[in-house]
């Protein structure tokens, strides 16, 4: 996996073929498009992700997207992010999505790894992931565990009967 760049005046290179960029308002089509094509999100769900792209899209600045883009711009994927209110260098992971059709290839993972050294670059010391249990969301907690996240809590029957909220974390301090 290459090293990610703190520069973000310029996109983050992935080995020439795809970048990392901040996410603009001609994304948000294709963003809202990768969240229903992953199949794994209620209409509802997808309805919060982009009421917070388009909060960053308006300027807030408690919260950052990224996409990932082939070379010729097509969006294959996106991270949302942000600070937890009230906590010292703690942060969140809200969204994090990336095209079945790319899924496999090692971009979630790229995107992660983006997140945690943004989240370190602004002193961050803990990144934390919320998820559900349900079963579609089995792949989605293998992949939080690969990339050495540990469960820390798990409220049952959180989100609906037998849908627990699952919340990974992960020391980001060296």
């Amino acid at each position: 996996m290459p090293a990610l760049s703190h520069d973000l005046s310029t996109p983050y290179d992935l080995h020439h073929t795809m970048k990392i960029r901040p996410a603009v308002p001609a994304d948000r089509e294709r963003i809202q498009q990768i969240l229903v094509s992953t199949a794994r999100f209620t209409r509802q769900e997808i309805g919060w992700a982009m009421e917070l792209v388009d909060l960053v899209f308006a300027g807030r600045p408690e919260y950052e997207t990224h996409v990932v883009e082939q070379p010729d711009g097509a969006v294959q994927g996106y991270v949302l992010f942000g600070a937890t209110p009230m906590a010292e260098g703690v942060w969140d992971l809200y969204w994090i999505a990336v095209d079945p059709s790319q899924q496999g290839q090692g971009l979630g993972q790229v995107l992660l790894r983006f997140v945690e050294n943004e989240v370190r670059r602004q002193a961050g010391r803990m990144l934390l992931i919320e998820t559900s249990s349900k079963r579609s969301y089995a792949p989605t907690l293998r992949f939080y565990q690969r990339a050495g996240y540990r469960e820390i809590s798990r409220i049952k029957d959180f989100y609906r009967i037998e849908d627990d909220k699952v919340v990974f974390s992960k020391s980001l301090q060296p």
